[in-house]
This record gives C-alpha cells, structure tokens and sequence, in this order.
C-alpha cells in the first residue's frame, strides 16, 4: 500500500500545476486582449489608405506602405478635424448628420456611436468633478454619481447636481439634486468610475474612503428671465 506521503505528493503536484496555469492565464489573457485590440485599431487605421496607395506604390516595402498609410490616414483624420473647427465645416457636418438620422438602420447605430463618443469626449469627461455615492433610487442603496457641479435653491442652500449614469450604458441615466449631508465624496478618481459604470463593476477599485466635500465656489444661479 501507498504511504500517505506517496498519496500527497501527486495532490501537491496537480495543485501546484493548476495554481501556475492560472496565474499563466491571467497574466496572458489581458495581453492577448490588448494586442488584439490593437491590431483592430491598426487594421482599421491602414484599411482605407492601403488599397488607394497598392496601385501607386505597389513596388515599395509592405512596412513603407503601412506607413505611408498611416501618416495618410492621420492626415485626413487632421484635415477633418480641421474642417469641423471652421463654421463652414460645422455646417456640411450637420448637413451630413442630417442625412444620416433620416437612414432607419443608420439612424440608430449613428446616433448611439455618437452618445458613446460624445459621453467619453475630454469636454464631458471635464464636467465630471469628483465621484460620489447617493442613496438611489431607494434608501439604503448605494449608487455611484457624479458631480457636475452645484446650484442654490430658493431658500439660498446649495445642492450638488449629481449624474447618475446607467451601467454598462453611461449615456443615459438620472440628474438627482442633493443637499451636501446626501452626497459622499469619494477619492476614486473620474476615470475609475467610468470603468465601473461600463464593466458593470467588474473594473473598480478594490476600496475607497470617504473624502471631505470640496470648498464652496461658484455656485450655477438660476438666469433670471
């Protein structure tokens, strides 16, 4: 008969298997996710400029045509950009646009690329000031909000405009107005909360304190009519 020792060695050697592999996988299934999203990026950077240069350049070097591709597509993504910044371009832009939410399927998968852009764009990204949790939408739940700034009701007290965005959506979600003594301040900072909302909070941060609210500044006054 086998010893007990005989027995545990087997056992130790398959746990210590399985706890390599693990960590093996963890450690190369988000890399093999970043390059794969990186070679989208890639490939869709090079897909429009590359069978417009083959007829012209098509004796040159695969790598001297990629890049030659990519300064062409970066200096098209700058023209357009440069375009969008004048009124003129702006006008042609919403002409197009236009034309684009009359297309029923178009409509649709135009108009949600746009919210999801325009939610992520540095201008919104800048009008969230600081991560908070409000009790929402019932008393002893906790949800996650963001301050986009303050306003004074008639009795002169301030109140926090706090979003509180739908998961895995940012795009649509709750304006609550709150008194400071309803708001908790976290130091989670913007950008971690914009991972938990759109991973459904498997991307958050392992804890969090509790932070003072910030000083009183500028308050938003109601424009008198």
């Amino acid at each position: 008969m086998n010893s007990p020792e005989q027995k545990k060695a087997p056992r130790g050697l398959a746990r210590h298997l399985r706890r390599r592999l693990v960590s093996g996988v963890l450690l190369l299934v988000p890399l093999a996710i970043t390059l794969f999203i990186l070679n989208l990026i890639f490939n869709a950077l090079t897909a429009f400029a590359l069978p417009l240069l083959r007829p012209w350049l098509g004796e040159w070097p695969e790598y001297a045509l990629v890049a030659v591709a990519l300064a062409v597509t970066f200096a098209l993504i700058y023209l357009v950009g440069l375009i969008a910044t004048h009124i003129i371009g702006r006008r042609i832009i919403q002409f197009g646009e236009a034309i684009l939410l009359k297309l029923p399927i178009v409509k649709s998968v135009y108009s949600a690329s746009k919210q999801v852009v325009n939610t992520f764009s540095a201008s919104t990204a800048a009008a969230f000031q600081s991560v908070v949790l409000v009790e929402f939408p019932r008393t002893g739940s906790l949800a996650v909000g963001f301050v986009t700034g303050t306003i004074l009701d008639p009795g002169e007290r301030r109140l926090y405009r706090v979003f509180v965005p739908t998961t895995p959506n940012p795009t649509s979600g709750f304006l609550v107005l709150l008194p400071a003594e309803q708001v908790r301040f976290t130091d989670i900072s913007v950008e971690d909360g914009v991972k938990m909302i759109v991973s459904g909070g498997m991307l958050s941060p392992e804890r969090y304190a509790e932070t003072p609210p910030p000083a009183a500044g500028e308050v938003e006054r109601p424009s008198s009519p």
